[in-house]
Formats: structure tokens, C-alpha cells, sequence
């Protein structure tokens, strides 16, 4: 007869089930079963992993084979995989790095290296990187930062011309501006605060 014991008579018992059940032991369980697959049934499991990724989010080539490596095939299968999807178009790195940067700049305004360090943390090449970092021109630069830049105008009522610039420059510096699109576009909308008529507050602020 099995005897059923109570896990909240048995804590040890409930322990033990958490343990065998954790998301560690669960991915090796399946490392472990992928590693056993082979020919077609290899191929279609990999293959799963990569679609169910792509299904969440467009992907690089590196993220599809890492993931298929992660859980437990080998690096020649997962590129074996990726290809096959890219040859359909389902994996387009050069896309998806255009697409990256449209979304990134327009979205949260970030350029040049706060972008390049995106790009390269996907994996992408740096031939790719620097096809789709070239969709923004100096001009697109220019008014975005000029635009974060305006967000930024109530908050600073209040606070000195340095205290004003150091932290815009730093504001844009961090979203990958280079430092002589941040020089220009916070001197001259500093300029303009403080000769564009506001209050007597921003003009002593602000002003020449």
C-alpha cells in the first residue's frame, strides 16, 4: 500500500518537490533530452525553440543560435536551423538592426554609441551596426536632442546656468550623443531660455 505523507506534515517533503521543480532543473532535464535528439527530430526541436522566440519578438541570428545552444543542442545544429529560417525570411539581421534603431531613437531618443552598444549586445556585425546607424544623419541628431532637451526645461526652473547645462549634457551624453551635438544643441537652447522672453526667474537663470 503507498502511504501518503502530508507536505505540510513533512516540510522536507515539499522542499524536496520545489528543488526537483526549479527553473535550474527543468532547463537541465531539457539540455539533457535535446542532447539525446538526432536527424530530423534534432532539427525540429531546435527549430521550435527558435520560432517560439521569434513568435514573442524579432530576433538576431546570434540570439536564435544562443538560444538553441542554451538549451543543449550544438552550435552546428543551431546554425543549421537559423539558416534554414533565414533563407524563408524569418531572420533578417540587417532588418532587424534598421528596425532596432528607428524604434530606439524615435522612441527613447537614443543615438550613436548608446545605440552601437545595443546593437552590438544582439550580436550583430559591425557592417551591419554602421548600415543602421547611418538612417540618422547629423540633421535627425540635432533635433532630437533639442527635443529631449526641451523636455527637460520645467524641471531646471530654478537651477543655476552650470547646474542647468552639466546636467543635459550628461542627459543627452548618456543616450550616445557625441559630445559636439551636446555642446551646441544645450548652449543654444540655454540661449534661448534665457532670451526668449519666459519669466524674470529663467532670464537670470539662463541669460548671457
Amino acid at each position: 500500500m503507498v502511504r501518503y505523507l502530508d507536505p505540510e506534515d513533512n516540510p522536507e517533503l515539499g522542499e524536496e518537490r520545489r528543488r526537483r521543480s526549479s527553473p535550474g532543473e527543468r532547463l537541465a532535464r531539457a539540455r539533457e533530452s535535446n542532447a539525446r535528439l538526432t536527424g530530423t527530430a534534432a532539427v525540429e526541436a531546435a527549430r521550435e525553440i527558435a520560432l517560439r522566440k521569434l513568435d514573442a519578438r524579432a530576433c538576431s541570428r546570434k540570439e536564435l543560435t544562443s538560444a538553441i545552444e542554451g538549451r543543449g543542442f550544438s552550435s552546428e545544429l543551431a546554425t543549421e536551423v537559423v539558416d534554414r529560417l533565414e533563407a524563408v525570411g524569418l531572420v533578417d539581421d540587417q532588418a532587424y538592426a534598421d528596425a532596432l534603431v528607428r524604434s530606439r531613437f524615435s522612441g527613447t531618443g537614443a543615438s550613436g554609441r548608446a545605440l552601437r552598444e545595443v546593437l552590438a549586445r544582439k550580436g550583430l556585425d559591425s557592417a551591419t551596426i554602421e548600415r543602421a546607424l547611418s538612417q540618422i544623419d547629423r540633421d535627425d541628431e540635432a533635433e532630437r536632442a533639442a527635443q529631449l532637451v526641451a523636455r527637460k526645461r520645467r524641471s531646471l526652473v530654478g537651477v543655476a546656468r552650470e547646474t542647468a547645462y552639466r546636467r543635459l549634457s550628461s542627459m543627452l551624453a548618456r543616450k550616445g550623443y557625441s559630445p559636439s551635438v551636446v555642446a551646441t544643441t544645450v548652449r543654444d537652447a540655454l540661449d534661448v531660455w534665457g532670451n526668449e522672453g519666459g519669466s524674470a526667474e529663467e532670464a537670470r537663470q539662463w541669460g548671457l
